[in-house]
């Protein structure tokens, strides 16, 4: 083989190795690889890291590594390639530990691993990278500076701080670091600083920077403003992604403007963006809060062939919130069945559909669940939604007294007095009877005529403040004080306040569920 044939071959090859990679084509890109080792190709370390990408990029982290060690000389390059074949796999420790061993880091290198940490929600060994870039003399760049915003998360004093580091250095001319700026203000809470980033853009403005304004909108519940800057879009005939039109819907939610709904949904359906899992979400949450039925709610489920975990966590949260509380534990069991690992917000939706349909017993089967899951967010969210279940069991534990008290007495008297005992006889004191009847049904019924003890709580807390309970001091509201006047009414009474401490808790807290 002469000179020009070897070079013309070698072009070839690395043309078709090439496209192999931009297509994914793992079964050429690998009988390349073959006749590359095969062949009398020289070794090549261009050509070893692009072998080292196409594994990456069909997902084959232990193909690229083989790769990566069969290199014999191996340049930042190549090492950047194994990076971020690590990074796409959520293993940036291992990442680090090979970024540890390049002789001289460029800044592609530190921008893959402190996004890899970032995109995690690593915040600290991001921001480590971050001051060992300055300390090493390398410039950063946009992509440097947006990957320590998303590191900083809900650091809202270290944002401010990058917001300011990009206008003194001059990278607030990356509409990337723009962009990210108005997701983590939004993210924060500050949607006016969203807003006066997302305006000084002007030219700047591409379509991420209009679909991250609107997904602001959409978090922030700015209804009006979401779907103006939604038509605004329109008309410049930019492409609209799939987070847009979600945020979109969460916008006609928050208005309760179901009509604009329907007509949203048929544009979705012309769109072909109906099958979509995220936007599929947005749909069930609007149909759901908006026309009280859950029957559209089904009907969307229904027509995406391969709904993801969100997308049932929305319906079980629709379910519950139309206190269809079976139906929402048979979704979550059928998540499973699907193949889904739960995470903390389905738990959350489960458990609070259990406290609805007044099962302890399932509430903590899956709690247990929950702990046996190992989510790291869960401690917080799933026990405060248990917090709902441990107030159904008290309520179940006063109606059973509640219930025992009305067998031995012909009238409510007795029940006044467990109630207060400072009620005298002959007093009539409104929503008894109702707890009493309430009571003898929590006891006698079953099944879907069975009430739930949700109500008994709700009816016990009006009873209370009928009473007028509050006017006493925490001291007057003791057993102790109630000792000698009734035989076991301190133990009511203490039930009793106990509940309506953590129902007042639930009614202030943001997992509050309508009980």
């Amino acid at each position: 083989m002469n000179q020009q044939t070897l070079v013309e071959s070698l072009q070839q090859f690395r043309h078709i190795l090439r496209t192999c990679i931009a297509r994914r084509d793992l079964l050429t890109g690998k009988s390349l690889h073959t006749l590359y080792i095969k062949s009398l190709i020289p070794a090549s370390t261009y050509f070893s890291n692009h072998f080292i990408i196409l594994y990456s990029k069909c997902g084959l982290l232990t193909t690229a590594r083989k790769a990566f060690e069969a290199t014999s000389e191996p340049n930042v390059f190549t090492f950047n390639a194994i990076l971020n074949a690590y990074a796409k796999e959520a293993q940036p420790h291992l990442a680090h530990q090979l970024f540890d061993k390049i002789p001289q880091p460029d800044i592609v290198s530190y921008n893959t691993l402190i996004s890899a940490y970032a995109d995690l929600g690593y915040t600290l060994p991001a921001l480590r990278l971050f001051l060992d870039l300055n300390d090493m003399g390398l410039a950063m760049d946009g992509f440097t500076l947006s990957a320590a915003i998303t590191a900083a998360n809900d650091n809202l004093d270290f944002i401010t701080q990058l917001h300011c580091l990009s206008i003194y250095t001059g990278l607030n001319s990356y509409a990337s670091v723009n962009n990210t700026l108005i997701t983590y203000y939004s993210k924060n809470g500050v949607l006016d600083y969203a807003q006066g980033v997302f305006a000084s853009m002007v030219e700047l403005k591409d379509e991420v920077s209009w679909n991250s304004m609107i997904v602001a909108y959409g978090q922030h519940r700015e209804g009006i403003k979401a779907l103006a800057l939604y038509k605004e879009m329109g008309l410049k005939d930019l492409y609209l992604d799939m987070f847009t039109l979600a945020s979109v819907l969460t916008a006609l939610t928050s208005m309760e403007d179901l009509c604009g709904g329907l007509q949203f949904h048929a544009r979705l359906i012309k769109m072909g963006f109906q099958e979509n899992p995220h936007v599929g979400s947005g749909l069930i949450d609007l149909y759901s809060k908006c026309s009280g039925g859950i029957s559209d709610c089904k009907k969307v489920f229904q027509e995406i062939p391969y709904p993801d975990l969100v997308l049932w966590n929305t319906m079980i949260s629709g379910y519950s919130q139309s206190e269809l509380c079976e139906e929402a534990v048979a979704c979550f069991r059928q998540m499973q069945l699907a193949g889904h690992q739960p995470d903390d917000c389905s738990f959350v939706c489960v458990i609070s559909a259990c406290s609805n349909l007044s099962s302890p017993s399932q509430g903590k089967q899956i709690h247990s669940l929950a702990i046996k899951s190992s989510i790291p967010s869960n401690r917080i969210s799933v026990n405060n939604a248990l917090i709902t279940i441990a107030t159904i069991e008290r309520g179940e534990n006063i109606v059973r007294l509640v219930a025992e008290t009305i067998y031995d007495s012909k009238d409510n008297t007795k029940l006044y007095q467990l109630i207060d005992p400072r009620i005298g006889p002959g007093s009539k004191l409104e929503g008894v009877d109702r707890l009493s009847t309430l009571a003898m049904r929590c006891v006698n019924e079953s099944g879907a005529e069975r009430p739930s003890m949700g109500e008994a709580v709700k009816e016990i807390e009006s009873i209370l403040e009928l009473a007028s309970l509050s006017k006493y001091t925490e001291e007057e509201l003791t057993s102790t004080s109630y000792e000698d006047t009734i035989n076991g009414g301190s133990v009511l009474i203490l039930a009793i306040s106990e509940v309506r401490i953590t129902y007042d808790f639930l009614r202030l807290s943001d997992l509050c569920i309508d009980i």
